[in-house]
């Protein structure tokens, strides 16, 4: 009689508890397709959006959300996940409408994110710009803080910087490189590393007579320094984009702006997870750059959808095609899915459905719903997730539904 009577109190407990979820998603969720669409965050430094890569409607969501808060007044920097020298040629494409510029961005990002090489991705940056031209007066700026790894923008960011300099042959030498048609600018080509090298090497013992011919010192100097990070083994790829944070907050007083980042979902996540590694935001908050509540994580869950997840080279490195997936690597297959998804799915108003998660007494500060992913005969990440509950990682979820993979930009005509 006692087991029955405590069985059938934690049966109601824990259906009180789901019916609460179920009730509170429905109260605080947001219709993203809809044209008066109105994030309700703005007291903010940073946030972030970030969800699997290789689904088509993720940059739908992203437009819609940087469009909200640029409409609301709360957003001077845009963060993609690039080098400083990419995101420098992504501002001057928004400046200039360079397609073929564009192109060759696009191009390079997949070198960081390789499945958005793509014509999504083109069109994303497209949009932004005519975004842009709507706030002539205050446009969007792009700022990136990722690590080198492709040669091809950072060398001709150098190149642009030092363009003064006329009696330098190791500049022209790079010059000649990155004119060439055929330069392989990846990590791999160890020709092209060592002639960067050289050129560091040369630029540091005569300085004296470089560096007042060069337009911006600080940024020639940046720009070396996280070329060098390759030239050792075991570069901390987010320690770099930490650091490279800090640097640029002081130079560029991003302190008192507005920023947008859009990353991958580890990098935003705001508490501790993978083998007790900082993610960047949680660098933020653990070293008081920004207090906990001033940095706001968004996460996409995809659900009925497909993503791009490779694309096909021969043996010469020329495309042939690609692959995706729609069951394994979006988050919502039997073999692979987050717990709790289920939640948003039952509670969704359209494709694009926001939920906010962090209103003072959320029923998501305690469990871990949408962090812990349950996987199928395979270990979970619920050791690393013990004690900490949803709202210690992220602030809202975004459930993106019925979204295309993405195509290849080597697909456009």
């Amino acid at each position: 009689m006692n087991k029955t009577l405590i069985y059938l109190i934690l049966l109601t407990a824990c259906t009180s508890f789901s019916q609460s979820k179920k009730d509170y998603l429905e109260q605080n969720r947001f219709h993203m397709e809809e044209p008066d669409f109105t994030f309700p965050q703005t007291d903010f430094n940073i946030i972030g959006f970030g969800a699997y890569h290789g689904s088509a409607a993720t940059y739908d969501a992203e437009l819609a959300l940087i469009k909200s808060l640029k409409k609301q007044g709360a957003l001077d920097y845009y963060i993609p996940e690039t080098n400083f020298s990419q995101a420098f040629f992504f501002q001057r494409y928004l400046e200039t409408g360079d397609e073929i510029l564009l192109k060759q961005l696009v191009l390079a990002f997949q070198t960081i994110v390789n499945q958005e090489g793509t014509i999504e991705t083109f069109r994303h940056w497209k949009n932004l710009r005519t975004l842009n031209q709507t706030y002539r007066d205050n446009p969007v700026k792009v700022m990136g803080f990722d690590v080198v790894n492709e040669y091809q923008f950072p060398i001709k960011h150098l190149l642009l910087l030092a363009e003064n300099i006329r009696d330098w042959p190791l500049k022209d030498e790079l010059a000649q490189k990155a004119a060439e048609k055929d330069t392989d600018f990846s990590l791999k080509n160890k020709e092209l590393e060592m002639l960067l090298k050289h050129f560091k090497a040369e630029y540091e013992a005569g300085k004296k007579g470089y560096a007042a011919r060069i337009t911006d010192t600080l940024s020639f100097h940046h720009i070396l320094s996280n070329i060098a990070y390759n030239f050792v083994d075991g570069r901390d790829r987010e320690k770099i984009i930490f650091d490279n944070y800090v640097f640029l907050q002081k130079r560029y007083g991003l302190q008192n702006k507005k920023q947008f980042a859009k990353y991958g979902f580890f990098h935003l996540e705001k508490e501790r997870e993978q083998k007790n590694y900082p993610s960047f935001f949680t660098r933020l908050i653990e070293q008081d750059i920004y207090k906990r509540e001033k940095v706001v994580t968004v996460i996409g869950y995809l659900t009925k959808s497909r993503v791009l997840w490779n694309k096909v080279y021969d043996e010469h490195q020329q495309y042939g095609g690609y692959t995706t997936e729609a069951g394994f690597g979006i988050g919502d297959y039997w073999k692979e899915y987050f717990k709790g998804i289920k939640k948003l799915k039952k509670a969704k108003l359209s494709d694009l459905t926001l939920f906010r998660l962090n209103i003072p007494g959320s029923p998501y500060d305690k469990g871990n719903d949408l962090i812990k992913v349950q996987l199928f005969l395979k270990k979970s990440n619920g050791k690393e997730l013990k004690g900490k509950s949803t709202t210690d990682f992220i602030d809202y979820a975004l459930l993106i539904r019925n979204s295309a993979h993405q195509v290849p930009i080597e697909e456009m005509n």
